[in-house]
């Protein structure tokens, strides 16, 4: 996982190195990320969107207003 910490490190190695992989490799991630985070030319954080659905179902829903009731 890419932090923006990274990411600000790679554009400002980019700006002085002759080359991209040195720049990548300097920064702690591969060219093929790098490359896409130039080209988005956004941070990890901006990008990342949060989910809002379930990754199961919910084994209370049946007691839940029982629980509320307390």
């Amino acid at each position: 996982m890419v932090t923006d910490q990274q990411v600000r490190r790679l554009l400002k190695l980019v700006q002085t190195n002759k080359y991209f992989g040195t720049a990548a490799a300097k920064a702690g991630m591969d060219e093929k990320t790098a490359r896409k985070y130039i080209q988005l030319g956004q941070l990890p954080s901006e990008i990342k969107s949060d989910h809002d659905w379930r990754t199961r179902n919910d084994p209370f829903c049946d007691v839940w207003p029982q629980v509320q009731s307390k």
